[in-house]
């Protein structure tokens, strides 16, 4: 029989590290969205700036719509709660992956339960939001906007079950997690 040490899992410790790292840099980028939605959650009115960089193409695709009725969506959306929603659950979630991300990095295995739990937050909230914001430019904006919102709503989905996925590939891998959670092992020496 071949001795038991060739089958045995040896402790990965590039791949939390790695993992690590990813996710500081994803949450990072979390922090940027989310303080976009919450900037447009205190904002009166957009600037003239902002309607014509989000509504060129809708105007060059053949929809109308005037800068008037983009606005009434956004104060819309704005009193619904939807861009706050959005973008403190995006926010809290982000911070939660950041540390989850440095106790990961310093291979503490609590780190990655930590980002799971940011994932969770970021996704529940930004889809239940991102739902509210469809259903209001399902009644307020043309269909290429509509389709837009219900397609970015979508992809927050897919991309909070990838970074959920991510966070827990160190808990699944067995290298990971016996670099996670090291076993400690008594060897007694013969005299």
């Amino acid at each position: 029989a071949p001795p038991a040490e060739i089958f045995a899992v040896k402790p990965d410790r590039k791949g939390p590290k790695t993992i690590a790292i990813l996710l500081i840099l994803g949450s990072l980028l979390m922090g940027v969205v989310a303080y976009g939605d919450i900037a447009s959650s205190f904002a009166e009115d957009l600037t003239q700036e902002d309607l014509d960089l989000l509504l060129t193409n809708v105007r060059n695709g053949g929809d109308e719509i005037t800068d008037e009725e983009y606005q009434e969506f956004h104060d819309k959306a704005r009193d619904s709660g939807a861009y706050s929603i959005r973008g403190w659950s995006i926010m809290i979630g982000a911070v939660l992956i950041f540390v989850g991300g440095i106790l990961l990095f310093r291979l503490n295995g609590q780190g990655s339960k930590l980002a799971i739990g940011g994932c969770l937050l970021a996704a529940l909230g930004g889809i239940y939001a991102n739902w509210e914001i469809y259903s209001i430019s399902a009644e307020m904006l043309p269909p290429s906007l509509t389709i837009a919102y219900r397609n970015l709503g979508y992809l927050c989905g897919i991309c909070r079950a990838i970074w959920m996925a991510l966070s827990a590939l160190p808990l699944l891998n067995a290298g990971a997690r016996a670099a996670l959670y090291p076993k400690v092992t008594l060897t007694l020496e013969e005299e």
